[in-house]
């Protein structure tokens, strides 16, 4: 296993189970994260200037969904350079914003090999 980034990955979805199993996995490989329920959580993570190396959100999320925090991640300068996957059981579809798509029911190595990407860009 190669050096992890110091910043963690923030994992944004509104499901408990979800949230704490990304975690998990992210975790036992070494990497450091942080948690949000939703777009909003996670837009107000970023805006106080929390550092972090990468976003996986869920894109069908209450109160901000994932499609409009991507957004508003792309069009703030300050975090625009912040890679978002989308890791979601709805779509295939390239997203404004979004550096890759996930499928939820995908193997974990295709999120994880995504991962160990960006976090060494």
């Amino acid at each position: 296993m190669g050096p992890r980034p110091s910043a963690p990955i923030l994992v944004v979805d509104d499901n408990d189970e979800t949230r704490l199993l990304l975690k998990a996995v992210l975790e036992i490989k070494g990497y450091v994260t942080a948690t949000a329920a939703d777009g909003l959580d996670a837009l107000e993570y970023l805006r106080a200037g929390k550092p972090v190396s990468l976003v996986i959100t869920d894109l069908f999320m209450p109160v901000m969904d994932g499609r409009s925090f991507a957004e508003q991640v792309r069009t703030d300068p300050a975090l625009a350079h912040i890679p978002v996957i989308a890791y979601s059981a709805g779509t295939d579809d390239a997203i404004p914003g979004v550096t890759a798509v996930v499928r939820k029911l995908s193997h974990p190595d295709v999120l994880l090999s995504l991962v160990a990407k960006h976090c060494a860009a």
